[in-house]
């Protein structure tokens, strides 16, 4: 077991450096076309997993697409009620945030299932949604460690309780063009602690503070 357990922090310590990045992309009409935008919906997040640990290529892989789509849906919410509920005090969006209830009623409406939504072309979703842009986030999740050799680092080093990582790209599209307008990316380890708020909250912290909808609020005098 000590040896189990010295092999895996090995092997932590030296892929740990290369879990975290962020980088913002920005596309140069945005800054112009971004006043012409009143409306935006959050589509349900696309959820992909890969288990790499032992007992992961041993399990029954029946339900793994069902749990992602599920996923999917509640990470869309999160994402919907982090932007309603937890916008940073000294600005205000410029732009509309559709619910993510209709939202999916006209997905639904419209005959397509969750697995179809991110292979439509942008500006027929648009049109489907009746917005201006979407919000589209990719989540790629890697799990290396599993969730008890994870824990017995924790207790037996003091750290070490990261399973493996999370690859987060968010996106806006322009409906009119289908053309890209921004992206947030950022990859971070993941834990065995939780899931959802955790990982809502490493995303949507350091995306608000770059999302190009956004403008100070003016001090009154």
């Amino acid at each position: 077991m000590k040896g189990r357990v010295f092999l895996i922090a090995m092997l932590l310590f030296i892929s740990s450096a290369n879990l975290v990045f962020a980088q913002t992309y920005e596309n140069p009409r945005l800054a112009a076309a971004k006043f012409n935008h009143t409306t935006m919906a959050i589509l349900p997040v696309y959820v992909t997993e890969k288990d790499k640990t032992e007992d992961g290529r041993k399990e029954d892989k029946n339900g793994a697409v069902s749990e992602d789509e599920a996923e999917g849906y509640n990470l869309q919410r999160s994402f919907y009620e982090y932007f309603m509920t937890r916008k940073p005090k000294k600005v205000n969006w410029t732009i509309t945030f559709q619910s993510y209830e209709e939202t999916n009623k006209k997905i639904f409406d419209a005959g397509l299932i969750y697995s179809e939504i991110f292979q439509t072309p942008k500006d027929e979703l648009a049109t489907i949604l009746g917005v201006d842009v979407i919000y589209l986030c990719e989540v790629k999740q890697t799990k290396t460690i599993a969730n008890d050799d994870a824990m017995a680092l924790d207790m037996i080093l003091g750290y070490g309780g990261t399973t493996g990582n999370i690859q987060v790209v968010a996106s806006i599209y322009e409906g009119s063009s289908s053309e890209l307008m921004w992206t947030f990316e950022r990859q971070f380890p993941t834990n065995y602690y939780g899931r959802t708020d955790y990982l809502v909250d490493n995303i949507m912290k350091q995306a608000v503070q770059k999302f190009p909808y956004k403008e100070k609020i003016k001090k009154k005098k």
